[in-house]
């Protein structure tokens, strides 16, 4: 019996020991779970309180503040707190969160609460600390989306009113710390009139073809002389018929020509010196005050009307009237002469319908938020795969405005260098909802018509002139002391120049993506 009672004693005291041990386990478990639930509650109500927090400053700051005051900021705190103690915590739960207002008006907040434990008190453990916060992602900037958007590829602003592209390949990327632009700019021209029916050839290869702007020229000659005998005064058959004659080219003086001329295009010489009809056209548009025209650059006239000449060029002029007169029968009247007042765009590229403005809110007439939007950042969400208005018009002075915003140390505290930029694509259901747009590339192509009242999705409003975000890009943006792709040195992809500085252009120096195009599939 002694031996059969010392066992039976062993057995209780390992199973009164593995009992307790089994009840640490219940313990852990219980108290653990506990512990995870009052962490998930906590979550659940940070993450209501920032958003109605958030939704408070929008409001405020759609009102007409882009800046929240201190006055401001005590309200947004004060509509947070009452969020957390609906969700069930006391007035000093609500008291001990974090409220912090960063810059371009950004939100994080902080919560942490000790909760009371049940079994685990049997093991000197009372309470545990929980913690719950929503904010800022990890590593992020506190850069802001811009009213900007850019296509994957380079962009360059090639001139006034051109600009060239080149998309990106699918093993192709913005390049870290590469210049790129954000933004078109336009830059002034001097104003032209029609195209009239002369032509003249270049003097040098310059840009301006060797003219000199303020000098006067003579645009049709008579009597002709070299380069433009045998037969040729100056004169020009725009529309290439070779049928026209006399009638043809006074209506082009008068009216001028309405057809489309290109750099590139051939057209034939019209011979002769048309003197009545030269002269009578050349003082209807001096009486009338319609001085500016526009003279194509020709390559060089042949013999007579038997072989075209290529337009290379066209140069602005501005009708004088010296030596205009027409007697008859005399064939050294009828000279056309003009001041030389500056450049044609001469350059070869697509036509810039916008420049990359957008409108984040999707609501066409709430235009007046550009500049702040672009000073402080777009705080309303866009997402990935929405659609996104551009907005017309290339506003210099605004963006100039906003850009030096952002430069100037003195406002560190309010925005950053740092700014994250959507990138888009035309989609296919623009060109079937547009067919003015089935060609279109980029945002540049478009000019803005669209008003979906704050529509976002494609399959939500009929988009014909809008762009999709594809991804998103983080930049710094740059001064124009900073710049190193400045100027003509254009290069196939990304290499070579830029395009020379244009006001309303704004570069940036490519940080890293948000969302890099491609690596997320679109619904």
């Amino acid at each position: 019996m002694t031996k059969l009672n010392k066992r039976l004693g062993s057995v209780l005291a390992i199973a009164a020991l593995s009992g307790i041990a089994f009840i640490g386990v219940i313990a852990m478990v219980t108290d653990v779970g506990f512990v995870y639930y009052s962490q998930a509650k906590l979550q659940t109500a940070v993450n209501a309180a920032w958003k109605a927090g958030f939704d408070k400053m929008i409001q405020i700051k759609n009102d007409g503040k882009p800046v929240l005051t201190s006055v401001d900021l005590d309200v947004v705190k004060q509509h947070i707190i009452e969020v957390i103690k609906t969700n069930g915590y006391s007035d000093e739960d609500a008291a001990s969160m974090e409220v912090i207002f960063e810059r371009n008006n950004r939100l994080t907040i902080r919560s942490k609460k000790r909760v009371g434990l049940f079994f685990a008190r049997a093991l000197d453990i009372d309470s545990a600390e929980v913690a719950a916060g929503r904010g800022n992602m990890p590593g992020d900037s506190g850069a802001g989306i811009i009213p900007l958007a850019i296509p994957h590829g380079v962009a360059k602003d090639v001139s006034p009113t051109k600009y060239r592209y080149d998309a990106f390949d699918n093993n192709e990327k913005f390049a870290v710390s590469q210049e790129y632009l954000l933004k078109l700019g336009e830059d002034d021209l001097k104003s032209s009139g029609d195209i009239a029916p002369w032509g003249i050839v270049a003097i040098n290869n310059g840009e301006t073809f060797g003219y000199v702007v303020g000098t006067e020229y003579i645009l049709k000659q008579s009597p002709a002389t070299d380069p433009l005998s045998p037969g040729n005064f100056g004169c020009l058959d725009l529309d290439g018929s070779q049928g026209g004659g006399a009638n043809d080219y006074y209506d082009w003086i008068i009216n001028g020509y309405d057809g489309n001329l290109n750099i590139g295009d051939l057209i034939y010489p019209q011979t002769g010196n048309i003197a009545g009809k030269t002269v009578d056209g050349v003082q209807y548009r001096l009486d009338n005050g319609m001085i500016n025209i526009r003279i194509p650059v020709v390559s060089g006239f042949g013999n007579g009307s038997s072989s075209q000449v290529e337009i290379i060029g066209f140069l602005n002029f501005r009708l004088t009237g010296h030596g205009l007169e027409n007697v008859k029968g005399g064939s050294d009247k009828a000279t056309v002469r003009a001041i030389f007042t500056g450049m044609v765009d001469n350059e070869v590229g697509k036509l810039k319908k916008s420049f990359g403005r957008t409108d984040p809110d999707n609501i066409a007439t709430n235009t007046s938020q550009y500049v702040d939007n672009l000073k402080y950042g777009f705080s309303a969400p866009v997402d990935f795969g929405n659609m996104i208005l551009p907005e017309n018009g290339n506003a210099s002075q605004p963006t100039a405005e906003a850009v030096d915003f952002r430069l100037d140390p003195a406002n560190s505290e309010l925005v950053t260098r740092t700014v994250i930029v959507p990138i888009t694509d035309v989609p296919s259901e623009i060109g079937i909802n547009n067919p003015e747009n089935l060609n279109a590339e980029t945002i540049y192509d478009l000019d803005a018509k669209d008003n979906p009242g704050g529509i976002y999705n494609l399959g939500d409003y009929a988009f014909g002139s809008s762009v999709r975000i594809i991804g998103f890009a983080e930049f710094e943006i740059l001064p124009e002391s900073d710049y190193t792709r400045v100027g003509k040195n254009y290069d196939s992809g990304d290499a070579g120049d830029l395009g020379p500085v244009q006001p309303g252009q704004v570069r940036g120096r490519f940080l890293r993506y948000i969302i890099e195009p491609g690596t997320v599939p679109l619904n």
